[in-house]
């Protein structure tokens, strides 16, 4: 028999607000509202590299949560990015820190040399920093067989797309890895819940989320910190009910490769 989605918990939450005054935020849900899971594996990923996304960084501390943050490595220490000392905290607390092209243009829009720049010379960049580089992110989703084969030829293990998510571990394409829609300001913690618990239902498999800034309203691709402090406490406690949550790079496996020149 399935079990129950994860709605009736926060239901019961949200009317003992409403019935005694308690100003309990509805994003809240109690410890014991994670099931049990045995075939499950979280990925939670950031990508751009914005300075917003620092905010998480206790958070996951907190939770015991790692994640992926996909960089552009050309925006890094600019106006609204994060410096190359926020991105060595969060590597030193076990996230992963991947590649997300020179510039964040679209990979189809280039190709030849301006193509490989873009891809090594971002993976270039991120070593330098001391950094184990293993997983890419496609800027927009967007791919095709040469940009593809480009990400290979630099030195990636594994490329992550925007949609079609879930994924399967092992992943079906290690360089089309598929993730759930993206996380904007309107999607609500029940429904990112529903992601994992609908996934576990089905049989399993991997849930790679995207998200892009922290805030409240500065964006429409944003999600705001109190709710992703719900997710983070949820998941911890998830995670000693069977859940596995790890970075896109634990996930995929595979070697650091050598340096590649543009």
């Amino acid at each position: 028999m399935k079990r129950p989605l994860i709605l009736y918990p926060l239901l019961v939450v949200m009317l003992a607000g409403c019935s005694n005054g308690n100003t309990t935020p509805v994003n809240t849900l109690p410890a014991s509202s994670a099931p049990g899971f045995t075939n499950t594996t979280v990925s939670l990923t950031f990508d751009d590299g914005d300075a917003d996304n620092y905010d998480v960084r206790p958070i996951l501390a907190e939770n015991n949560l790692r994640a992926t943050f996909y960089i552009v490595s050309g925006f890094t220490g600019t106006d609204g990015f994060m410096t190359g000392e926020q991105l060595r905290g969060l590597y030193e607390d076990g996230n992963e820190i991947g590649g997300h092209s020179l510039s964040h243009i679209k990979l189809t829009d280039v190709r030849g040399a301006d193509l490989r720049r873009e891809v090594c010379q971002d993976r270039l960049n991120l070593l330098a920093q001391g950094f184990e580089v293993v997983s890419f992110a496609y800027p927009f989703g967007h791919y095709d067989e040469e940009s593809r084969k480009t990400v290979m030829d630099c030195g990636y293990n594994s490329a992550r797309v925007v949609t079609d998510g879930p994924d399967t571990v092992p992943a079906g394409d290690a360089f089309a890895l598929q993730a759930m829609p993206y996380i904007v300001s309107d999607t609500r913690l029940p429904k990112m819940l529903r992601y994992i618990t609908q996934v576990e239902d089905a049989g399993g498999g991997w849930v790679v989320f995207v998200f892009h800034h922290v805030c409240k309203g500065c964006d429409q691709y944003a999600i705001d910190l109190d709710t992703f402090t719900g997710f983070a406490e949820w998941l911890k406690d998830a995670q000693a009910n069977g859940l596995v949550v790890k970075t896109v790079g634990e996930v995929v496996g595979g070697d650091v490769k050598p340096v590649v020149a543009p």
